[in-house]
């Protein structure tokens, strides 16, 4: 659900006309890859007569040569696993498969190779199998995005190892077990971004995310429950919370809500008490869902409230006033 910028500003300040041809190894590997699926899938372009800094998916460092970027999007006609010759391309930093239906089978291990690697994405693919525990190796990655995808298994606690990894999305899976409590432990500095909704996830929230400086976090469609009140807090730093479609069951009443906060979906729990008067003095907020819970109370007035619906309070226990009926 979250969309970021990072990426794509990465790969265009990086995007310069190389004065180094491709090296010769990458040449090889880059060849390799191509072999690996069926004739005519990848691009024309991917031929001995062009060099492959100037291949279509292809980024290469000016001064040496090596290929930084392999990223390949929206083709249909990729069909089969990833290569292990990807491994072969041991200077990139930067590794994206998006819309790639035809993509199937597990993360080779041969990926572990790369430990330059500060980006990798594997977004609307068929890559299945676990979540690789070697990922955790990669000390510089920045960002994981495997999302819709058909990950299975539990989400490595390794990867909270990883002090510069301030990005993780797996949503749109089939992962299960718990959250680890050491995702996030070690990034200083960076704000963190989490995406696990749409899997099977169970158990409470680690109490660590209390100390995590969110900007996005999204728990949605799985089957967590507990208490998620410590997400919150005046001087958080979160801006959009889900917790949509889990078990969460806590007292809302004295939540105090960051001032970033701009939306927040916990709609579909079992969440109770009151909603706080505090959040109408929210500058920037936007949206807001509570149905389907177990609160009581007169929804807050004034602010952003005037332009929420009341499906977005409805099937609670008792809330009242605008836009529900008024309280007695």
């Amino acid at each position: 659900m979250f969309k970021f910028l990072t990426l794509t500003l990465f790969i265009l300040f990086t995007t310069i006309s190389p004065s180094a041809a491709c090296s010769q190894q990458d040449l090889t590997a880059l060849l390799s890859f191509k072999n690996s699926f069926p004739p005519n899938s990848i691009s024309n372009s991917w031929t001995t007569a062009i060099d492959c800094c100037s291949w279509d998916y292809i980024q290469c460092d000016e001064t040496s040569g090596r290929v930084t970027t392999l990223s390949i999007s929206d083709n249909r006609n990729l069909r089969g696993p990833i290569p292990p010759s990807i491994g072969d391309l041991s200077a990139l930093q930067v590794v994206s498969f998006s819309n790639l239906p035809g993509l199937i089978g597990p993360i080779p291990p041969q990926l572990s190779k790369l430990k330059a690697l500060q980006f990798l994405t594997m977004y609307k693919t068929k890559v299945s199998g676990p979540v690789p525990s070697f990922l955790s190796t990669f000390t510089g990655l920045r960002e994981l995005e495997l999302a819709e995808s058909n990950f299975v298994g539990t989400i490595p606690s390794s990867l909270g190892n990883l002090v510069n990894l301030s990005f993780i999305d797996l949503s749109g899976n089939q992962l299960t077990g718990a959250i680890p409590d050491s995702l996030f432990s070690k990034l200083t500095g960076s704000l963190a971004d989490l995406d696990v909704s749409d899997n099977t996830l169970k158990g409470p929230i680690p109490k660590s995310f209390g100390r995590v400086r969110f900007a996005n976090v999204n728990l949605g469609s799985n089957q967590l429950d507990g208490d998620a009140s410590f997400l919150f807090g005046e001087s958080k730093t979160v801006s959009q919370v889900i917790l949509s479609k889990n078990k969460f069951a806590f007292d809302l009443t004295n939540v105090k809500y960051p001032q970033n906060l701009q939306y927040l979906d916990i709609s579909h729990n079992k969440i109770y008490g009151s909603i706080s008067n505090q959040i109408t003095n929210l500058t920037n907020f936007g949206y807001l869902d509570v149905s389907y819970n177990e609160l009581c109370g007169r929804i807050p007035s004034g602010g952003s409230f005037r332009q929420f619906e009341a499906q977005f309070f409805a099937n609670n226990k008792c809330l009242c006033g605008a836009p529900l009926p008024p309280c007695d």
